[in-house]
């Protein structure tokens, strides 16, 4: 009869080793992107050419992510329109709020819905490509 109960306790065991190993790789993925980057540039289409169009300085906008993934402007509130899963440098993270997130102000927002943003990240420059064309260029801060 023992021997019944420690079956399922070992499958349990087995389980949740498998869910620590991709706990860790996507922390491992998220982790270079965690904290705060403000906005540099904007590529624009000008005269069927592609070119980085410099972000006035003095109103800078920010963007903050979680460890979770989880996005924010500087002043800590959520991002409204933001998708379900990041691939950064192409690896894939899933955004998995772990404490509550208020959308209360987002009542009202218009959202193009785009389920994975595309982050390009190299040292403390950071491009992100929505579902649009148009793509950003942060840097760390």
């Amino acid at each position: 009869m023992k021997r019944l109960f420690y079956i399922p306790l070992l499958f349990i065991f087995l389980f949740n080793c498998k869910n620590d190993k991709i706990d860790a790789r996507q922390d491992e993925i998220i982790k270079p992107i965690v904290g705060q980057w403000r906005l540099t540039e904007i590529e624009q289409e000008v005269k069927d050419k592609k070119i980085w169009q410099p972000v006035d300085s003095i109103t800078s906008q920010y963007l903050v992510f979680r460890s979770d993934g989880v996005m924010f402007d500087k002043n800590g509130i959520a991002n409204c329109c933001g998708p379900k899963e990041l691939s950064i440098n192409g690896a894939s993270f899933r955004i998995k709020p772990k404490t509550k997130v208020n959308y209360d102000h987002c009542a009202a927002a218009n959202c193009a819905y785009c389920a994975v943003m595309d982050i390009e990240y190299s040292g403390d420059q950071m491009i992100i490509t929505n579902c649009n064309p148009v793509r950003f260029k942060y840097i760390k801060n």
